[in-house]
């Protein structure tokens, strides 16, 4: 009798930990379907002309992105960090090799982003050689 309990205790604890992770990932398409909106948001703040950065609606934008970015991030989204950290198969997908320190990310062409302790998307980057970057004089 105590093993069909023990076992019955056992059966509600996985029940009860596999709801809580199907309710932490439910979100993950979702998430995945706004991040190339995010892309395309962050290159046009870094298109936008000298000249109207400063005006009204592109503030309003700016204030609309930050909005997007504390939701998502209130649901567990973040960056991965990749920029002169070494290269990680696990984080980072390396889409070619340049100048610099052998190993280390070089260069992020695509960010890559996490949902709780799971990649959603790597980082797409550009691997360190181990040949040194030519110094401008």
């Amino acid at each position: 009798w105590q093993r069909a309990q023990a076992d019955f205790i056992n059966y509600k604890r996985r029940n009860k930990q596999e709801k809580e992770e199907i309710g932490k990932f439910a979100n993950a398409m979702l998430m995945l379907s706004l991040l190339p909106i995010l892309d395309d948001l962050e290159r046009a703040f870094t298109s936008i002309p000298h000249h109207l950065a400063k005006l009204s609606w592109v503030d309003g934008i700016r204030l609309i992105e930050r909005k997007l970015w504390a939701s998502l991030e209130a649901q567990g989204l973040s960056q991965i960090k990749a920029l002169s950290e070494p290269f990680d198969p696990q984080l980072h997908e390396a889409a070619m090799h340049g100048k610099g320190k052998e190993g280390i990310v070089v260069e992020e062409l695509q960010k890559g982003y996490k949902l709780h302790d799971r990649v959603l998307r790597p980082t797409m980057v550009v691997v360190g050689n181990g040949e040194e970057e030519e110094k401008e004089e």
